[in-house]
């Protein structure tokens, strides 16, 4: 590019951002509260499915019976997990329910959409971490009692892996919708 279309190009780009849009932002109210109650109800699903495994692995860990395929310590953990996890999604159905569609602007409703955005960001990132440390140590630990259980849990695994990926368009198309604009 030589300095002539750099010229140009900033030119255009400085007219571009002069120009100020009186036009006021319209959200598709239909489409954003159809949005919003698909979104609380993935998580209400979280929370029920990790408020029950959690109460699952803390009464086999209360209970002290330690095999060796599954200690007692990583019933423990994933308890615990389980249980941080539920309250995780708690919050954010919280703060999902806590956005007004209808009486909030449009730049408080783009906030509180662009902090559910990073705030479920920062948690399912936290807890993929945590879930790939923790099935790390337990195949490693499948692998030295035998390899046909750790094939097994390895499959199973990666069928959770393949649906997750193909409920994750679904899941970025409601956050979309959920400014959508008419």
């Amino acid at each position: 590019m030589n300095l002539d279309e750099l010229k140009k190009s900033m030119s255009s780009l400085d007219d571009v951002l002069a120009q100020k849009n009186s036009e006021p932002i319209n959200f598709n109210i239909e489409t954003c509260t159809s949005a919003q109650s698909r979104i609380a109800k993935q998580y209400r699903k979280g929370i029920l499915n990790c408020g029950v495994l959690a109460v699952v692995f803390i009464i086999l860990w209360l209970s002290g019976t330690d095999e060796s395929v599954f200690p007692v310590a990583m019933k423990g953990f994933l308890g615990i997990f389980m249980a941080v996890a539920a309250i995780v999604y708690l919050l954010l159905y919280r703060f999902v329910k806590k956005i007004k569609l209808a009486t909030s602007t449009p730049m408080q409703m783009m906030k509180q959409v662009a902090s559910l955005r990073l705030y479920t960001l920062v948690a399912e990132i936290f807890f993929a971490i945590v879930l790939a440390v923790f099935f790390t140590v337990f195949l490693s630990n499948l692998w030295t009692l035998g390899t046909w259980t750790f094939w097994l849990v390895s499959g199973a695994l990666a069928f959770c892996i393949i649906i997750a990926l193909t409920m994750l368009p679904k899941k970025i198309r409601d956050f979309r919708e959920l400014t959508s604009i008419d």
